[in-house]
């Protein structure tokens, strides 16, 4: 099969939705299909326009960035149709379906899905995109207007939008973004914690995510800065490029105002590809974001068998069951957060029962060999039925 999929943002962009649909794209070359990605490489002039990664052909478009500026041309034309021109221009075949990875490509999506008669598949994973100006409307047209031949939901929060802005329940799927479930070594630990600067023995504390209010980091600071009352010597590293720079700023006064500058870092130039060696190096992950489509970052260290402290919110608590696989803690109270935190610092044993029960659930449930499986049973699906309404 050849599938063509649309993603603003790709590798090395790092995020959820990035991570799923990279692990998505090399999954389906790995079993045999033709897949290619297009993408802005407008914001990543280093990188190479054409290369072949992961046995995906990866294509990243930039011309259509100068056409906003052309005095001869109607900007408002050049918005809406200049990256088109460019993908017809870079095109390396007409595939047999079209994966989107947001709205935005979705418009795209649809026209191209249009003119060639192939179907749609759409992975939307804005997390208020009807908040913003006229959400509403967007989310219906995503939801119930444009020619979407499936949905796949990546998580319970994601179906239940797109049930609340029409979507048909037979073109509607729950599949879990999966990731890679990783060969565990002490090796990888070893190489994670001298990369960060960290001794074996020194207790590490994790947080990888965007440095954005959502993300609960002002809330993990001074929990931390608790943990350290008890454990002096515990480290903690927030991984993730800043998103929100005046918040990025309200963290960085938080760690001054508890004297904690030596002792957490701050670490903005990752990708997803440098996440195993965050996760190898952890003791205990933290996740205390507000809400979450899905907690990607969790699954990734419940692959690494690392214990993981979570907010009982959105997009979190269906991955964990409470003591079984993870611990569970209400949003926005440092006190209890530490107080979790300190458990699995303090509690070897719990650490390490919670940490393995919680690669088990991922290997079950969130694995990217289950993600691609599922997926390719719906692109069979709707493939069978556009070929049977012919």
């Amino acid at each position: 099969m050849k599938v063509l999929v649309l993603a603003s943002l790709y590798f090395p962009m790092t995020g959820g939705a990035e991570t799923y649909i990279r692990l998505l794209a090399e999954g389906l070359a790995a079993q045999g299909h033709k897949v290619a990605v297009i993408t802005d490489g407008s914001r990543l002039p280093g990188e190479q326009a054409r290369e072949t990664l992961g046995g995906v052909e990866l294509i990243r478009l930039s011309d259509f960035a100068s056409e906003l500026d052309r005095e001869d041309k109607v900007r408002w034309r050049r918005m809406q149709y200049a990256v088109l021109e460019e993908i017809a221009d870079r095109l390396p075949w007409v595939p047999d379906l079209l994966h989107v990875n947001s709205h935005e490509t979705l418009l795209l999506g649809s026209m191209i899905a249009l003119e060639y008669d192939v179907p749609l598949v759409a992975s939307l994973h804005e997390q208020k995109p009807n908040l913003l100006a006229f959400g509403r409307g967007r989310c219906k047209l995503a939801y119930s207007t444009l020619p979407v031949d499936a949905y796949l939901a990546g998580s319970a929060f994601y179906h239940r939008r797109a049930v609340e802005f029409g979507a048909p329940q037979d073109r509607l799927t729950l599949i879990y973004h999966g990731v890679e479930v990783p060969d565990l070594s002490p090796q990888a630990r070893e190489r994670g914690r001298r990369r960060f600067g960290v001794a074996e023995g020194v207790p590490l504390v994790v947080c990888a995510a965007r440095l954005d209010p959502r993300k609960g980091q002002d809330d993990l600071v001074p929990a931390f800065a608790r943990v350290r009352q008890q454990v002096p010597d515990a480290r903690l590293i927030l991984a993730g490029r800043v998103a929100d720079y005046p918040y990025a700023q309200r963290v960085g006064a938080l760690i001054e105002e508890h004297r904690l500058a030596g002792a957490v870092q701050v670490v903005e130039d990752l990708t997803d590809v440098d996440m195993p060696d965050v996760m190898a190096a952890a003791d205990v992950v933290a996740q205390p974001s507000l809400e979450e489509g899905l907690g990607l970052a969790a699954i990734e260290a419940m692959s690494w068998s690392r214990p993981v402290v979570a907010c009982d919110v959105v997009g979190l608590e269906e991955i964990f069951t409470h003591e079984v696989d993870g611990l569970l803690t209400p949003a926005k109270d440092p006190e209890r957060l530490s107080e979790a935190l300190l458990r699995l610092l303090l509690d070897p044993g719990l650490a390490a029962r919670l940490g393995a029960a919680a690669r088990q659930t991922v290997i079950k449930r969130f694995s990217q060999a289950t993600m691609v499986h599922e997926t390719l049973h719906v692109y069979e699906t709707v493939r069978a039925r556009r070929t049977a309404a012919v």
